[in-house]
């Protein structure tokens, strides 16, 4: 019923108990924190109640001073600023915040977003040569040109200063510019590396804020909006300073101020609904990103920055259109990439390389994820452009494999690449596609062994049928908000009765209701399951996996099993 294997990670129990008895926490959420690395009161009290408090001074960043100053100069002279962003939900989201609030300082102040299809990744030396034309004397880029030497070079010839805000792993040498704001330089100081593209530029409004002598209390409640919409998007991990950044960011979307953000949120099904992260990084984030993917991510940044109702309403319209036509394309470009991915799987191929004619770029990225997550494998996905003879691959990684460390061992078959450890982008020439696979699948033979390559699913802790109580239920529902580096916990019981099931809504799904020595009854939902109808009977005894949610319906406190795996108990 179940081909992945279900894997207890490994915690250090005696650290649990002690940190359950001195934080008075239950046993099994000790244990969850340990698994976080987090093993004393404090850390558990700061992860279990994240603060804007807890934000560090933005000018412990590198260069941030420099970028402020130059900042405050532009402002109070009226130079013409530029933003510079990128197409994906980060880049928008960060180019809108720092335009919102330069706007706010009464900066004169315009904005640039790449065209994913027509311009590529990143800050080109003619986008700066065409924003010179414009008028405009500082450059600010988002989410990108930690490698853009060329274009510092078009930056300092065109008598522009730039200032760069990235968070994307820097190569060995600075793009030479004004400032080169990134948590991961090298001689980085900065207390938190893992900062998000538009937590960087977040970091620099704060700074900005500050410098000329505005509320700077009242900037952080205005923009953590955009900040979590981002953050959570581009699935940085949810720890320290991002989970403060995204759970007040939560708090506050239901009722922002963002004419469209809260349009977007309306047409979205999500009104008067408590926002999880799950919502922004499956629900909200891909309309953001629809744009970018199959038309311009300007109409994105258009309804993050408008004013007006009826153009926000105009907007969310075609933002919709656009998703709806990335739905159908994804799958058409999976349903290809799939069945390559099978055969390659099949013939032992640790990385899975794919491509194809025609496929779609915007798209290539998901597909890859959707592909690494079902098979555990590396994956990268090339679309083909037969006329020039030039591939552009997305790439997506499991934990154990490093991506970007596999890709500089191929540096010399790649035009260009760049990225982090689990996800990347390359350009390459359709000619060496082939030597390319053989060369990152002899890095994987060096890293990778075959038992990390099972698909696995990784339960956190076994849990008897009477710890499972509300107050569990609502003391992990705290560890929100759920992300990378903080994945929803999966919990596991073993020998439930089934005393109920049926498949439910257009029969995909599977509803159970299992009793437990001891226990009360157990209402379980399994999305995606409904196939185990026919594989499972009343009487059966099971292993479940699954997280744990509080089930308010009709204001009834009680708890609900969410499904992640369904096995029969062995005999014992």
């Amino acid at each position: 019923m179940d081909n992945a294997e279900w894997n207890v990670v490994e915690c250090d129990e005696a650290l649990a108990v002690r940190l359950a008895a001195e934080a008075g926490i239950p046993a099994v959420v000790a244990r969850l924190l340990v698994n976080r690395g987090i093993t004393t009161v404090a850390e558990a009290y700061t992860f279990l109640n994240p603060s804007l408090d807890h934000l560090h001074d933005p000018f412990l960043l590198p260069d941030l001073d420099a970028a402020v100053d130059r900042l405050v100069r532009a402002v109070r002279s009226r130079e013409k600023i530029c933003v510079h962003g990128d197409y994906d939900v980060d880049g928008v989201t960060a180019t809108a915040l720092l335009v919102r609030v330069l706007r706010a300082l009464n900066a004169d102040v315009e904005y640039h977003i790449p065209n994913r299809l027509c311009d590529g990744y990143g800050l080109k030396p003619e986008a700066i040569i065409e924003i010179a034309r414009r008028g405009s004397r500082v450059v600010v880029t988002c989410d990108c040109g930690i490698t853009a030497w060329e274009a510092a070079e078009a930056a300092r010839y065109n008598n522009i200063d730039l200032v760069i805000t990235d968070h994307h792993e820097p190569g060995d040498r600075l793009p030479k510019a004004t400032a080169v704001i990134n948590p991961k330089r090298r001689d980085a100081a900065y207390p938190f590396p893992e900062l998000a593209g538009v937590g960087v530029a977040f970091k620099l409004a704060q700074g900005l804020v500050r410098a000329l002598d505005y509320d700077e209390d009242l900037f952080t409640q205005r923009f953590t909006d955009l900040a979590a919409l981002g953050t959570v998007s581009d699935v940085v991990p949810l720890l320290g300073e991002n989970r403060s950044i995204v759970k007040h960011g939560l708090e506050v979307l239901p009722d922002t101020k963002k004419v469209g953000l809260r349009t977007m949120i309306k047409c979205a099904g999500l009104e008067n609904k408590p926002l999880t992260a799950h919502y922004l990084a499956f629900i909200l984030g891909p309309r953001i990103n629809a744009a970018g993917r199959m038309h311009d991510a300007s109409t994105a940044l258009k309804l993050l920055l408008t004013r007006e109702e009826e153009e926000a309403e105009d907007l969310v319209q075609r933002i919709e259109g656009y998703n709806n036509q990335r739905r159908a394309e994804q799958e058409r470009v999976f349903n290809e990439a799939v069945r390559q991915a099978e055969i390659k799987s099949n013939a032992g191929k640790s990385v899975l390389v794919v491509s194809g004619a025609g496929w779609n770029r915007g798209v290539i990225g998901i597909v890859a994820a959707r592909i690494c997550e079902l098979f555990n494998r590396p994956t990268i996905v090339i679309s083909r452009d037969e006329r020039r003879g030039i591939g552009s691959g997305s790439a997506r990684s499991i934990p154990e494999f490093n991506l970007i460390q596999a890709l500089h061992s191929c540096s010399d078959l790649l035009i260009k690449y760049g990225g982090h450890a689990l996800a990347a982008g390359i350009t390459l020439h359709l000619s060496d596609i082939d030597q390319f696979e053989d060369r990152v699948n002899a890095a994987a033979l060096e890293v990778l062994r075959v038992e990390e390559l099972v698909p696995r699913i990784d339960i956190e802790a076994e849990v008897s049928p009477t710890e499972l109580t509300v107050d569990l239920a609502r003391t992990i529902e705290s560890m929100e908000p759920f992300g990378n580096a903080n994945p929803e916990p999966l919990l596991l019981t073993n020998r439930l009765k089934i005393a109920d099931l049926r498949r439910v809504g257009d029969g995909s799904h599977i509803k159970l209701q299992l009793y437990g020595l001891g226990g009360p009854p157990l209402d379980c939902i399994g999305f995606g399951l409904g196939d185990l109808a026919a594989e499972l009977a009343v009487g059966d005894l099971v292993d479940v996996c699954y997280s744990i949610r509080v089930d308010d319906y009709r204001d009834a406190d009680g708890i609900q099993l969410v499904l992640k795996g369904v096995r029969l108990s062995r005999s014992s």
